[in-house]
């Protein structure tokens, strides 16, 4: 069978507009003959169509699997799969194209022995279906798929919302920082020339694994881009490694090389000096929810005073919420890339060391640092502009999967002094709850409930009403849903976003910190002391050799077959001697 037919006549050449037009021409009074040839169209064919209302076009012997309808409705199937990250491979298209042909008595040529489409199909089922194509898929963790959800990024959107409202930040004062790592071995390559069909095509590099440099970048809404912080993982700092660097870069190292409290505060130091807050132009930050960050009192405490408005993103979030992670990281990295590759090339022989990070940051960093990149990464966030919207229904579509019933207990008071169980009733909801950022403290606690449900569903994922199956796509191939909530007792709070220099908040560190200090202190145990200790006497000989056969005391098994001299305590044979005799060889 062709792959592709290639039409040897002209039979039928003409649409289906051109044929509704002809038929509503005669039915208008034209003749047939005239409609003929006014639209192009054979007429016996048109009177022939005239004549069969219900007549078909079609061509040839073969004959369509699946409708337009039926293949429209299965394509969008795979694209609702795909959305919840639970997207279907070829071999899968395939059998579920077998299925839906078994199932609903369609007549097919497919395969029976593999049960499964024929390659031609999906072929031409692509062709047909032009806005699918198999692509590689990026692996994407489960709790940042649960964690892009509604209710924590409306959460965020709501508390921003109050805080440009209520202090009025200009997009010149609201900044976003983050870390990222680059090595002296960058992960990404450059696409060379090579010759085609080569199996293995390889290119220089330091070596297997490089070594991992944090730099800390910032950025505000209107393209300012603070100079950046690197943090090497070394015990000691060395001017030979500041070299090539742009200017203002500030400089810090630690064993790991990776983000802790003090390095944090440090930063935050090199963050003031070139924003400079103040009580009449104060700075809103916003970060991520790193443990360095939003667990940490002294930095609270510093920001406070420096009038800073620190904020952090809901769990799971930054891919898409986070205007460094969506519009600078991914063009920093290639120019990176780029700038490694450049100084293999120009330095043959050599590798990369920590020395030459500084000067490939130098290269890369000033072609990434746009005013474009800026201005774009907090517009597709919907941070500045402020725009809840930026994200569709589709985007959370993965969070569906794990979406479960919750379960409130609504409480009507009669008399506040008195409530039976007549007064409480449970309520199963369908849909997720959304919780008042105005009744939930920063910390966690929700005194009040204020409930809004979502009654209505997604448009992409709602079933069709009227399927072009007896048997649809869903029926064999359901969209995923997890069954049942797990019940594990969680060992520490869920994170959500949270304003980190509010007084509630702060209050929280506080106490936390103040607990961890008490239990360590109950905790503390007085070292024990050393004690010297004395050997018995049989310990002390335990190790001696046979007086007869110089075998070793310490090879037998608890003694046995051996007996102790009376006289000077050494051990022999029982073999070696008499049954009667008490004492070695030596004293008798």
């Amino acid at each position: 069978m062709s792959r592709i037919y290639v039409r040897k006549t002209k039979r039928q050449s003409w649409t289906d507009d051109q044929m509704a037009a002809a038929k509503q021409a005669v039915s208008g009074g034209m003749s047939v003959k005239s409609a003929s040839e006014k639209f192009n169209i054979p007429r016996v064919t048109l009177a022939r169509w005239i004549a069969c209302p219900t007549k078909q076009k079609g061509l040839g012997s073969k004959k369509p699997v699946f409708s337009p309808e039926q293949e429209k409705e299965l394509a969008n199937h795979l694209l609702d799969l795909e959305a919840r990250f639970y997207g279907v491979n070829m071999k899968d298209v395939r059998c579920l194209a077998y299925e839906l042909a078994v199932k609903n008595g369609l007549e097919h040529n497919f395969n029976h022995k593999h049960e499964m489409a024929g390659r031609y199909w999906l072929e031409g089922f692509l062709r047909r279906n032009t806005h699918i194509s198999f692509r590689r898929p990026e692996a994407t963790s489960a709790a940042r798929a649960r964690g892009f959800n509604k209710p924590s990024v409306y959460a965020f959107y709501d508390m921003l919302e109050n805080l440009l409202d209520s202090k009025k930040f200009p997009p010149s004062r609201i900044f976003n920082a983050d870390e990222t790592g680059i090595s002296t071995v960058p992960p990404k390559k450059l696409k060379i020339a090579a010759k085609k069909g080569k199996k293995q095509v390889g290119s220089i590099t330091s070596g297997e694994r490089g070594t991992l440099t944090t730099v800390v970048m910032c950025m505000s809404a209107t393209g300012q881009h603070v100079p950046p912080y690197v943090i090497f993982p070394r015990v000691r700092m060395h001017d030979s490694l500041k070299k090539g660097t742009p200017n203002g870069t500030k400089f810090n190292c630690n064993p790991s090389g990776y983000m802790n409290c003090d390095t944090f505060l440090d930063w935050f130091d090199h963050f003031v000096k070139h924003i400079n807050p103040s009580e009449q132009n104060p700075a809103l930050l916003i970060i991520d929810g790193h443990s360095s960050h939003t667990k940490n009192l002294s930095f609270a405490d510093k920001a406070r005073a420096n009038i800073v408005t620190v904020v952090a993103l809901p769990p799971h979030c930054t891919n898409k919420m986070q205007p460094l992670d969506v519009a600078f990281m991914t063009p920093f990295k290639s120019y990176y890339a780029s700038a490694t590759e450049n100084f293999m090339r120009a330095n043959p022989g050599q590798v990369i060391g920590m020395y030459d990070i500084s000067e490939l940051l130098g290269v890369a960093f000033p072609k990434a640092a746009s005013v474009d990149v800026a201005v774009n990464g907090f517009r597709k966030t919907g941070i500045w502009p402020l725009d809840r919207n930026v994200f569709c229904d589709a985007d959370f579509a993965p969070s569906e999967v794990t979406n479960q019933p919750e379960i409130v207990t609504l409480i009507t008071v009669t008399d506040p002094m008195v409530i039976d169980e007549s007064t409480v009733q449970l309520i199963t909801l369908p849909t997720t709850i959304s919780l008042s950022t105005s009744t939930t403290d920063q910390l966690g606690h929700t005194p009040e409930l204020d409930v809004s449900v979502n009654s209505h569903l997604d448009s992409f994922s709602e079933a069709s009403p009227n399927s072009s199956f007896n048997i649809s796509p869903k029926d064999i191939l359901p969209l995923p849903k997890m069954s049942a909530a797990k019940t594990l007792k969680r060992k520490r709070k869920a994170e959500k976003a949270v304003e980190v220099t509010s007084t509630s908040y702060r209050q929280g560190l506080s106490i936390a910190e103040a607990t961890k200090t008490i239990k360590a202190i109950k905790g503390r145990k007085q070292a024990p002391k050393k004690r010297t200790k004395v050997l018995k006497l049989d310990e002390a000989f335990e190790d001696v050799l046979c007086d007869v056969c110089g075998a070793n005391f310490s090879n037998s098994e608890d003694g046995q077959g051996w007996k102790k001299c009376i006289s000077c305590m050494i051990w022999f044979h029982f073999d070696c001697s008499n049954e009667d005799i008490v004492v070695c060889t030596a004293c008798n």
